[in-house]
């Protein structure tokens, strides 16, 4: 009887429920750090914000609410339905860790595609970058923006990089993989793979795809002509690393 009554309740309140979940979540994701593998780090205060208000509402709503509703003719298939709902929300939101994009991501959605290369463009100028000698603050989406802008290997000769980023097939040329990070706008839902090329023959014997690395090394033409990427980054070393804490670039 008091089974049947448990999933009387839950069936009325599954809408709250869920909503008690998900609030719960999101603060988890929140107070872990791991909110911003979601969504663009200005949204994490109002986002925060907005999933301790919908707490506070639901546990209100569950507290406040008569029991003169606790009796109620739902069938058993609806009560069963709205348990294994709530459960399952519960164990994605709670029990499935989240992780950031990855190389299948990028290579479906494409390397530099779209508007993410020629909006970093939009802050740099190639005059200003190198005005300066210290090119290790540049970002991997920034060195992408400067390479569709040109493909002169003179105007790169003499700036080493310092990139770090995971590893990024070029299906169109196998000597070549990309040092590669998403760019989120808002969420990553709408989140872009940007990379620069890394000439490195032989790279799959020892580094996966989807593997972390930091690039080191300067850009120089492309060994063969003709090829899709006319300048690379011809690497001094490339070492395996851990996944950083904040693996996207804004």
């Amino acid at each position: 009887m008091r089974f049947r009554l448990f999933l009387s309740r839950v069936a009325q309140q599954q809408g709250i429920l869920l909503l008690f979940v998900i609030a719960v979540a999101t603060l988890w994701l929140a107070v872990t750090g791991r909110l911003t593998l979601y969504i663009h780090q200005r949204y994490i205060v109002f986002t925060t914000g907005m999933a301790v208000v919908a707490l506070v509402m639901a546990s209100a709503s569950v507290i406040t609410q008569s029991r003169a509703h606790q009796q109620t003719h739902f069938v058993w298939w609806r009560r069963a339905t709205a348990c294994v709902m709530v459960c399952m929300v519960a164990g994605m939101a709670l029990l499935v860790p989240p992780t950031a994009l990855t190389t299948t991501t990028a290579t479906q959605r494409g390397i530099n595609k779209g508007a993410v290369t020629r909006l970093s463009t939009d802050k740099l100028s190639q005059a200003s970058i190198f005005a300066q000698r210290d090119y290790s603050h540049l970002t991997i989406k920034e060195w992408a923006g400067l390479l569709a802008q040109t493909h002169d290997s003179a105007f790169y000769r003499g700036k080493t990089v310092n990139l770090t980023g995971f590893v990024t097939p070029d299906t169109a040329d196998s000597q070549i993989f990309y040092v590669s990070r998403f760019v989120v706008t808002c969420c990553a839902v709408d989140a872009q793979a940007v990379g620069v090329p890394v000439y490195a023959p032989g790279w799959r014997e020892r580094y996966q795809p989807n593997s972390w690395v930091t690039v080191t090394g300067d850009f120089a033409a492309h060994p063969q002509r003709h090829r899709q990427q006319p300048v690379v980054i011809m690497p001094r070393s490339v070492t395996s690393t851990t996944q950083p804490k904040e693996p996207y670039e804004y």
